[in-house]
């Protein structure tokens, strides 16, 4: 199993990660009645963003992956 360093576990229900590869990924509770997560990984643009603005960044992320899972075919359920 690969290591994973939290940079982020926010009451927002999400926690941003940084992989072993080193890439970026947000897991975010998705759902209404019935719960669940996705992840997404962070493009070069976001990592930037997330970079200059940190957990603000963040925050704006998640909720806009809280509002639209698929993320335009980004997302992948968390087993």
């Amino acid at each position: 199993m690969s290591e994973e360093q939290v940079l982020i576990q926010s009451p927002l229900l999400y926690k941003l990660v940084r992989d072993a590869s080193g890439a970026l990924v947000i897991e975010v509770v998705v759902g209404g009645i019935v719960m669940s997560a996705v992840r997404v990984r962070l493009d070069a643009q976001e990592t930037a963003a997330y970079a200059q603005e940190g957990q603000a960044f963040a925050d704006r992320l998640a909720q806009a992956i809280m509002a639209n899972p698929p993320f335009g075919g980004r997302s992948v359920d968390v087993p």
